[in-house]
């Protein structure tokens, strides 16, 4: 018999020993998932009357602006002390506003005979240490001690909604409600600013892609009716020229492209380390007011390469330098508001002029024999030159070693034919076979790949780009590919998700409030 009674004691003990919850953090429940206008969690049914207390929490946000929630267990973590548990409670379920930061955590633990307040940075005016203090031992202690949990809180709850409605109090809670309307203007200026500059950027961009596209239609059938009116015999090679000056990428187009290359990897970096760093602590300094600005800053930069661009199309439709240049002025003079929206694109407008500015006395006229004033051949119309430049001159001109300039009498019985640097002019030297500005130096070539299993080849050569002349110089061990050995390591973790109609509003606490027990 004794035996048995044994039995039934351990058995009980048993039984309430696996009753007994040690809550976590994350083991807490909301009140919010009940819905916005609950306050109270009370996972244990200490409580008998939380609809009344959600009454009294409601009517204390609506007056004092303070978001004050409950928690009533048994017992949590027992790693936790009971200021590190509510402190982490109020930081996982961000009580009170964004901003303003009127939360007001009450954490009661029945077993441990605890108490703690929380209160967020924006109430720790409102409510001092001290305050709060005196509520929980004239209001929480002494009803706790008979076991009038509910009672307790009610007292608390309105000694609380005392004090704050005193008009000594009023000032700052006028403070705090200010800050809320504040915030809320905040919000809607960003939407409202964001929304309207997104809405100019679109049109912007409209009318350069409209502007573009009127250029490469106009491309488009200067191509397909290109002729040489000098030498129509040539027709084909005329067309692959053509063809082979449209397609090429000219600096503004290198320009475009490696700033979408550039804007990709900054994007990525940035989203790498906020993911992982948390921005430096960046994004805590971030307000809602500085979204409008980051917009514009980042779609001012899109801007501008796509300025870069268009220039890019001017350059591909004007193989004429004097064309091109006024094509840009001509834009530039059109579209000049634009830099309202870019204030880079006036580092584009510098550099043009520099550009200009070092043409003048390339395009200043010519006088033939007679001191008559000589007119400039247009090479958009007459694009090889011929027959006054010879195919080794062209192929300078094409790997934009040189430019040349061809100047004729008005009566077409003198010409003269003025030769500039290019582009590309410091990247060849003459060719001592050919004698044209064709040869390039060092230039490797690749003869067989290397691969992950085997090392490669390659012969480096002096080589002009007009008459084939190569010089050997010796050959190359390409390394051979490594692969990487970079490991990634991937977690997942379940993740469950409840509908609720309801949550607290992003408040932050700096560990204010004030503690004790029964």
């Amino acid at each position: 018999m004794k035996r048995i009674h044994l039995f039934l004691f351990i058995f009980t003990l048993s039984i309430c020993s696996f009753a007994q919850k040690n809550y976590t953090v994350k083991e807490i429940p909301s009140p919010k998932l009940a819905g916005q206008n609950h306050f109270v969690s009370n996972p244990d049914g200490i409580l008998s009357d939380v609809a009344s207390l959600d009454e009294k929490l409601i009517e204390l946000e609506q007056q004092t602006r303070v978001e004050f929630a409950i928690i009533v267990v048994n017992n949590f973590d027992a790693n936790y002390e009971d200021f590190e548990f509510a402190k982490a409670i109020f930081d996982e379920w961000k009580i009170g506003k964004a901003g303003s930061n009127n939360g007001l955590l009450l954490l009661i633990a029945k077993d441990r005979r605890k108490y703690r307040f929380i209160s967020g940075s924006g109430v720790e005016g409102l409510l001092p240490d001290v305050v709060l203090k005196q509520v929980g031992e004239q209001y929480l202690v002494p009803a706790f001690r008979e076991n009038r949990y509910d009672e307790g809180i009610s007292d608390a709850i309105n000694a609380i909604n005392d004090k704050l409605t005193n008009p000594k109090s009023k000032s700052e809670i006028q403070g705090l409600i200010s800050l809320e309307k504040k915030k809320s203007f905040d919000w809607k200026f960003a939407l409202g600013s964001s929304f309207l500059i997104i809405l100019l950027f679109i049109l912007v961009f409209k009318l350069v892609n409209k502007q573009a596209k009127k250029q490469k239609n106009t491309e488009n059938q200067k191509s397909k009716s290109f002729t040489i009116t000098t030498v129509s015999a040539k027709s084909s090679n005329n067309k692959e020229l053509k063809k082979t000056i449209l397609n090429d990428k000219n600096g503004y187009e290198a320009v475009y492209a490696k700033g979408c290359v550039g804007i990709f990897f900054f994007v990525f970096i940035s989203i790498f380390i906020l993911a992982f760093t948390g921005g430096f602590g960046l994004l805590e300094n971030l307000k809602v007011s500085h979204i409008p600005y980051i917009i514009y800053t980042l779609l001012a930069v899109g801007l501008f390469f796509r300025y870069y661009a268009y220039i890019g199309t001017l350059r591909r439709k004007h193989f004429d330098d004097e064309n091109f240049l006024e094509a840009v002025k001509e834009f530039h003079y059109k579209y000049w508001w634009i830099i309202i929206f870019s204030p880079l694109i006036i580092i584009a407008l510098i550099i043009h002029a520099f550009k200009k500015a070092k043409t003048v006395e390339r395009f200043k006229p010519l006088f033939d024999s007679r001191n008559m004033e000589m007119f400039r051949m247009d090479r958009d119309i007459n694009l090889e030159g011929e027959p006054f430049l010879t195919k080794g001159q062209r192929k300078e001109e094409l790997i934009k070693a040189y430019d040349y300039d061809i100047w004729e009498s008005t009566d077409k019985k003198e010409h003269l034919v003025k030769v500039w640097p290019a582009e590309e002019y410091d990247s060849f030297i003459e060719c001592p076979s050919c004698k044209f500005r064709t040869y390039q130096l060092n230039k490797q070539v690749t003869t067989k790949a290397a691969t992950y299993s085997s090392s490669g080849t390659a012969k480096l050569t002096n080589e002009c780009s007009f008459c084939d002349h190569v010089e050997f110089i010796k050959w190359i061990t390409l390394a051979q590919l490594v692969k990487s050995s970079s490991s990634s390591s991937s977690s997942s973790g379940g993740s469950s998700s409840s509908s609720s109609s309801g949550s607290f509003g992003g408040g932050s606490s700096s560990g204010g409030g004030a503690g004790g027990s029964w």
